[in-house]
């Protein structure tokens, strides 16, 4: 039932998952540092499916960053035929920048060993503190090191077939196919994306927490989601406006924050203190970035808080959607 009987009144199924989302969040904020990293995979993967499906260039959204590094060159012919008149001319050079080069790929694996690691963490630890169990930073990390192939697995898996669904709207696109079919293409590409997302969601939440085999981890992963579509989408629904929200009170607070240190950066501009001046700018930019990493962190952890609240009410004691609910209340309006 989506909702429960307390007082007499009738609790929402949504309003206890979130408000059990942001105890987590607000009590345990060593998540926080999980939340930074579990951001650069994707929190809120379902938002990113519908931005880019709406965006003008699907093509250039899925492969941003891919496309930045083709435009300058790198994978061409002739960065062979310059590494090899380096290699010539001056090895030393080559050696260097070599290093650099495994040095930065190695900066980068880290990274993607940390989010991945990160999303694992706090999907358990949420769990566990939703359910009143101890959990603490070293425990996330052990279970985030266990559990990283078959995270960082379905990560790639829906990332792969949501890119390839809108490589192929873009086919369509380029190939100038009648309207109404395009049409219909990009919708039901949306709707399979936006599943794939929910369906991943799931199934990493029965990887960290069930203890699932990868396959079967889909498996369930899917048959949650086919029997709790709506729901999910309505819960996407919401995060989506909190997310919303919290952006715009984001923006608010940076833009007050920014009036007074305008005012001290003019202050010290005219009395011509370039040290001071200097030092009131590096401290506006370090304060508008913690802003934004810190609310950023929260946010992660919020959303994948109330995603795992989710998994276990619907494997627990399941859910109810709204709008059935609501549908149901009016037919029974009608026929009362």
């Amino acid at each position: 039932m989506m909702n429960c009987v307390k007082g007499g009144k009738f609790m929402s199924l949504y309003k206890t998952i979130l408000s059990q989302a942001w105890k987590a969040t607000w009590r345990h904020k060593y998540l926080w540092f999980f939340g930074l990293f579990a951001a650069l995979v994707g929190a809120g993967g379902e938002y990113n499916v519908l931005f880019r499906g709406f965006s003008g260039d699907s093509e250039q959204q899925i492969f941003p960053g891919i496309n930045k590094i083709a435009e300058t060159g790198v994978f061409s012919g002739q960065t062979l035929v310059n590494i090899g008149e380096i290699m010539r001319n001056d090895p030393l050079s080559l050696l260097v920048l070599s290093m650099v080069f495994l040095a930065i790929l190695i900066i980068i694996a880290f990274l993607i060993w940390l989010s991945v690691v990160s999303q694992a963490a706090l999907v358990d630890n949420s769990a566990k503190h939703l359910t009143n169990k101890k959990a603490d930073f070293k425990t996330g990390i052990a279970v985030g090191t266990e559990k990283f192939w078959p995270v960082l697995g379905l990560n790639l898996i829906v990332k792969f077939l949501v890119y390839l669904i809108f490589i192929m709207v873009g086919v369509l696109a380029v190939a100038s196919v009648p309207w109404p079919i395009f049409t219909i293409a990009f919708i039901v590409s949306i709707i399979v994306a936006l599943s794939l997302s929910f369906i991943i969601k799931y199934a990493v939440a029965y990887t960290v927490i069930k203890k699932n085999g990868f396959v079967e981890s889909v498996k369930n992963g899917w048959r949650l989601f086919i029997d709790n579509w709506l729901i999910s989408l309505e819960m996407a629904v919401i995060l989506f406006f909190i997310n919303l929200l919290v952006g715009l009170a984001v923006v608010l607070v940076v833009l007050t924050l920014t009036i007074p240190f305008m005012f001290l950066v003019m202050v010290v501009y005219q009395v011509s203190v370039i040290a001071g001046f200097w030092l009131m700018v590096a401290l506006a930019l370090l304060l508008l970035l913690g802003i934004i990493m810190l609310s950023g962190a929260a946010l992660s952890v919020f959303q994948i808080s109330s995603w795992t609240a989710l998994f276990l009410r619907l494997i627990g004691k399941g859910g109810t959607s709204k709008i059935i609910r609501m549908a149901n209340n009016v037919k029974g309006a009608i026929s009362g």
